[in-house]
């Protein structure tokens, strides 16, 4: 190596040194000619001193404006691109590699988007025979990418550079395959990109080097594999290319930004029911060990995606027992005792899949989840995180612990939670769900029937009769039906009785057999009311039931239904 390029190694990235001024006038003791653009090749001899001089001056013009502090933000004019274009095309390895560092040192600050004609110069650099001008190159092809408007991506992709990037994941240079693999992750921010990055053959030398011994490396394409997880078009062919037991393993680095990548990308894995199958298959249950470790990391990212990993499997039955036999429940409980925002609403929701198989009800009320679990339907705003704990005292309900919930004051943190006007369907839907399974035990009933002076039945109706939400007015009649099975104080039953007839003529004209079942229901409890029953004679609902009797097409359980409404009527 010449001396010149000795002292480009010590210079690094930062061209504003003394140094550079030796390095560009050693360099311009060579003798050679610039891209086609400047002049022909073919006539070089003709114009050796013209294109020696010309590359002096571009050496000295990109010098010269780093040497100014400005302080505004870098830009490449014409006359930096003609600089640029001439050190770049130079046989001169020196030259191409100043240009390379000049690109490097100013491209984290460059917020003018990059246009196909430069992308070409710094393609060529990438191309170079020289490892420090790839070095170079490649940091600032990814800090155009990282740090540059969202169109530099595209003018990446549309100038062939992923075509060049992938090729150099196989480089000898570590700092090259580092550089390229942060370059590729910010690319693979939209799903286009994700896609094409797969296609032009990207995964493959990705994996390998998520194995590196290098932690850069490592972490860089382990990044850039995460991304390409986010879209199901990819998903196959990861899992096909043998993404999973490499992913797998990486749970196990000790480093905390690649657990995170890793434990993220088998949770999107996971989504799908056939990569479950493969993710599980990991040796003695080895991915679910490695997630319940996770799920004590300091880090609150790593905590909260081990926590989402391990929700995706638990939608597999296989998997429900495992996870919690393998000891996931402690430190899901810690999580929700001391997490907020993300990381909390991703543990709840681990438990409330995990809830669902009835071989982990017990462990998971004797762990103490349930006063958990009703702290956190009380707190503000955290509507995620409602739906998930009215999931899971909904699938606890359905089992044989609907007394202890109850005890737990499980009943009245739902409520709490129904009664609050400003929640969204999706609270709505799964708190009412939940109240609708645990309706089914009579002091339930009854604690539901008094609940805020009345208030919560007349929420009730009205939702059954008003929410745009058809699981929500579904859910909201059951209640009201199970209620009815006890006696409803006249006077309620008097002010909502406008609002109960309105409900049970909707649901007569529903197309759903469900609707028109749970209708004729409450009506056979609510008819043994004598001011009710007044009412309903008074209603259109009796000729509506008989017309009911009269569709040939119906259940058989419906007509007979329908029939025991009208006899009660009469």
């Amino acid at each position: 190596m010449s001396r010149s390029s000795n002292l480009l190694l010590v210079a690094g990235i930062n061209l504003k040194t003394g140094i550079m001024d030796t390095i560009l006038e050693s360099c311009l003791s060579y003798c050679c000619y610039c891209c086609s653009c400047y002049g022909d090749p073919r006539h070089a001899n003709l114009y050796e001193p013209l294109l020696m001089e010309e590359e002096k001056d571009a050496a000295n013009d990109l010098l010269s404006y780093l040497n100014t502090d400005s302080g505004e933000k870098p830009t490449i004019n014409e006359r930096r691109f003609r600089a640029l274009c001439v050190l770049t095309y130079s046989e001169n390895v020196d030259l191409q590699r100043s240009a390379a560092l000049w690109l490097a040192e100013i491209s984290e600050k460059l917020l003018q988007p990059i246009t196909i004609r430069l992308m070409k110069l710094v393609i060529a650099l990438l191309e170079s025979g020289d490892i420090e001008t790839q070095k170079a190159a490649s940091l600032a092809l990814n800090n155009l990418a990282v740090h540059g408007p969202d169109c530099n991506k595209d003018i990446i992709i549309k100038s062939g550079g992923l075509r060049v990037l992938i090729r150099l994941l196989r480089s000898s240079s570590l700092e090259v395959k580092c550089n390229v693999c942060g370059c590729i992750t910010s690319l693979a921010t939209s799903d286009l990109n994700k896609r094409e990055i797969v296609v032009k053959g990207g995964i493959k030398p990705l994996l390998t080097l998520a194995k590196s011994q290098d932690i850069r490396v490592r972490r860089n394409a382990a990044g850039a594999l995460l991304n390409l997880t986010h879209i199901d078009a990819n998903r196959q062919a990861l899992v096909s290319d043998g993404a999973i037991p490499v992913f797998v393993s990486l749970l196990s680095s000790e480093d905390t930004d690649v657990q995170y990548y890793s434990s993220a990308a088998l949770s999107n894995l996971a989504v799908d029911e056939s990569h479950r199958k493969h993710v599980s298959k990991e040796g003695n249950h080895r991915v679910l060990r490695s997630l319940i470790f996770l799920l004590d990391s300091p880090i609150d990212k790593v905590k909260c995606q081990a926590c989402f990993a391990l929700r995706n499997l638990a939608s597999d039955e296989s998997n429900q027992v495992a996870i919690v036999d393998l000891g996931s429940l402690p430190p899901l409980l810690r999580i929700i005792k001391t997490s907020k925002k993300d990381t909390l609403s991703a543990a709840v929701a681990a438990v409330r899949n995990l809830s669902i198989h009835r071989q982990n009800e017990t462990p998971i009320v004797q762990e103490g989840f349930l006063p958990e679990l009703c702290r956190l339907l009380y707190e503000p705003m955290i509507w995620e995180v409602h739906c998930h704990a009215a999931g899971t005292l909904r699938n606890l309900a359905a089992g044989d612990h609907v007394t202890t919930i109850l005890s737990s004051g499980g009943l009245e943190s739902l409520v709490s939670t129904f009664m609050e006007s400003t929640s969204p369907a999706s609270v709505q839907t799964e708190v009412t769900a939940a109240l609708a399974v645990m309706s089914s035990d009579d002091d339930a009933k009854q604690k539901l029937l008094e609940s805020h002076s009345g208030r919560f039945f007349s929420r009730l109706v009205n939702l059954a009769v008003s929410s745009p939400h058809s699981e929500v007015q579904y859910n909201s009649a059951g209640i009201i039906g199970q209620v009815a099975l006890l006696t409803i104080p006249s006077e309620l039953l008097k002010n909502n009785v406008v609002g109960i007839l309105k409900y049970l003529e909707k649901f007569l004209r529903s197309k759903d057999t469900n609707f028109i079942h749970i209708a004729l229901w409450t009506c056979v409890q609510l008819l043994k009311d004598e001011s009710f029953l007044m009412s309903f004679r008074e209603s259109n609902i009796p000729a509506q039931v008989k017309t009911l009797q009269m569709i040939s097409s119906l259940p058989l359980h419906i007509k007979e239904l329908a029939g025991t409404v009208l006899e009660e009527h009469c």
